[in-house]
């Protein structure tokens, strides 16, 4: 190594301890472990083989594979094998439970064990020891801590090894998008699988109840520009003038390159980190406008750049005086880490002036809202899904990492808008006055009902009013409220209406139960799949899903996975599938191992689905 940089002496690389049969037996076995990056894994080692050398890319697969296997646990396993973990560890905390008489002692025991798997332990809330304890002991608790930890540790992953990026794909992996896609279908196939009654008779379907909420990108799009142009005519009644700011993270936080290779400066910073980021310098921008007395509003939008990492725009409203000032404060902060550092002063802080002659200050924004949203209006022709491509890898990335995409500055509270549309005709005037407003979509209107702009939250006449869930007896007619939840702890209160001089308007009017739809069949299973995906309905299930399970209680007994086949047959290294597949194109129809049922002569690809339903 005393060579390396000798270019008059012929260059020596170190030979490595181990030999080549010990490395391939090595690799293999990484490999198997992680099958579903199997093959992404074999070709950056290969690259990195070219790029540097044998030792550098042998230590980078080490690296992922200690990164993804955690002692006993895989995070690259199927949902239920990391059910069956879950539940395993559940199990030991009980044991662990019963062992310690003392709760202080099995509660320290049960956090040690969540931190050896790199899980974040329940915290002990109001000195509630027993409920964070109950929680460690519950297998749905370790499976969504799990889950969440699986999904972000591969995305991880993936970045550093330039599989998030312009040259592959952008803002996601294609392993988080497959992910994502499987996810909404069990949501649809749960939701369309699940009725809820009322005391009435009255009977929908929550996947119908979930169309016309903010769940629907296309509700939630139209409320987001309603309520940005209502700002704008508010900031035009009080001569207000609007600002649009960009602001990003510092080179470190980036993992790749615009021309996709990493960026040698990548500190390995995952982007819910960079979210936190730029999360503090807004709360330091935001305390030095308070001490100042200068008060904003308008919306942020988080998006991501094409490896992931968030950057922010903001399209905010201020009297004209208080321009520069903000324009000062935000830049300051902006550059408080390595402001000298290349292309800082030319990304790092944008702002731009929004022109009445030139365009609304809605219509400067309605891009980044649409593209982060569904792609509507986009410019792109009915062949051509580039635009709503885009739009479903931001959701995913958002989704993967936890990153609230959009977010209101100043105004009222959008909560009292969306629960005073439920109500009925109130006699209180100022009440009526905006319920009315809010009825009609008129957000200005709203905001002037509610005092306005410069008035504080705390002051506002409408507030939300919050109350535990009620329940009724249909044997008894007795109504109860849920004070307790599954972990026994004080339940948490949920808005259900709004509160106005002192009195409380509940938005609640009915009483529901939850069942199962008793309409729905497997041609509604075809329906959903159609309509959620383009591939071919072809997915491949286990035996126990097989046959009797699609019939009329599908929802709620269809336990179908994919597993990526972990070995080969020793003639040719073909991967054997020894799972059962139902074309659901001819009904349920004869299944054969290893084949693909139908009449066609060549089978589909198949369609991987991972249909583990909610219990």
């Amino acid at each position: 190594m005393c060579h390396k940089f000798d270019t008059f002496l012929p260059q020596v690389k170190p030979a490595h301890p181990l030999n080549s049969c010990e490395h391939d037996h090595l690799h293999h076995k990484i490999l198997n472990d992680l099958a579903p990056l199997a093959a992404d894994l074999g070709l950056r080692f290969a690259r990195t083989l070219k790029r540097y050398d044998y030792a550098q890319a042998h230590q980078e697969l080490i690296d992922i594979h200690k990164s993804l296997r955690i002692e006993d646990l895989n995070l690259c396993d199927g949902t239920q094998e990391l059910k069956l973990k879950a539940r395993a560890y559940a199990a030991r905390c009980r044991l662990t439970r019963q062992q310690f008489k003392n709760p202080e002692q099995a509660y320290q025991q049960c956090v040690q064990l969540a931190k050896r798997y790199q899980l974040t332990s329940p915290s002990i809330k109001q000195g509630d020891l027993i409920a964070a304890l109950n929680r460690l002991c519950c297998e749905r608790w370790w499976f969504r801590k799990i889950k969440v930890l699986r999904l972000r540790s591969i995305e991880a992953v993936a970045r550093n090894i330039e599989l998030v990026s312009r040259a592959s794909s952008e803002y996601a992996s294609q392993h988080a998008i497959k992910l994502n896609k499987q996810q909404k279908i069990q949501n649809r196939i749960y939701l369309s699988s699940t009725r809820i009654t009322n005391e009435r008779g009255e009977s929908y379907t929550l996947q119908d109840l979930a169309d016309r909420s903010v769940s629907n990108p296309t509700v939630r799009r139209a409320e987001l520009m309603v309520r940005i142009r209502g700002f704008e005519v508010v900031a035009k009644l009080l001569d207000h003038v609007g600002e649009f700011y960009t602001l990003t993270t510092p080179s470190r936080m980036h993992a790749c390159l615009k021309r996709g290779v990493n960026n040698p400066k990548y500190d390995k910073t995952t982007p819910r980190q960079a979210q936190d980021y730029l999360t503090h310098l807004w709360a330091l921008m935001r305390s030095e406008l308070h001490r100042q007395g200068i008060s904003l509003y308008g919306f942020r939008v988080v998006e991501p750049h094409h490896d992931g990492t968030p950057h922010w725009h903001l399209m905010l409203f201020m009297p004209e005086e208080h321009k520069t000032v903000v324009r000062q404060i935000m830049q300051h902060y902006a550059f408080l880490e390595n402001p000298d550092e290349p292309g800082a002063k030319d990304h790092r802080f944008k702002a731009l002036s929004i022109d009445p002659n030139k365009g609304t200050a809605a219509g400067y924004i309605a891009k980044y809202i649409a593209k982060n949203i569904d792609g509507y209006g986009l410019n792109q022709t009915p062949d051509d899904k580039t635009a709503t491509e885009a739009a479903e890898r931001i959701t995913t990335w958002a989704n993967t990492w936890g990153i609230r995409q959009f977010q209101q500055i100043g105004g009222p509270s959008v909560s009292v808008w969306r629960q005073l549309r439920r109500l009925d005709k109130a006699e209180d005037e100022e009440l009526e006055q905006a319920r009315k407003a809010a009825t009609a979509s008129d957000w200005a209107a709203f905001m002037l009902a509610m005092g306005g702009i410069q008035i504080s939250k705390k002051n506002h006449p409408i507030k939300p009013y919050y109350a535990y869930g009620w329940h009724l007896d249909q044997a008894t007619g007795e109504i109860t409220q849920t004070t307790k939840n599954r972990y026994l702890e004080p339940s948490r209160q949920r808005i259900v209406g709004v509160t106005s001089k002192g009195i409380a308007y509940d938005s609640r009017k009915h009483f529901w139960t939850v069942g199962e739809n008793p309409d729905y069949s497997p041609k509604n299973l075809l329906a959903e799949l159609s309509a959620l995906s383009e591939a071919p309905t072809l997915i491949r299930s286990s035996k126990r899903a097989a046959g009797s399970a699609l019939n009329a209680s599908l929802p709620r007994r269809l336990r179908a996975r994919h597993s990526t086949p972990r070995g080969g047959n020793r003639a040719g290294g073909v991967p054997v599938v020894n799972q059962q597949q139902i074309n659901l194109s001819s009904g349920v129809g004869d299944c054969v191992r290893g084949e693909a049922c139908g009449d066609s002569a060549q089978p589909p690809a198949p369609l991987d689905l991972d249909l583990d339903l909610y219990q």
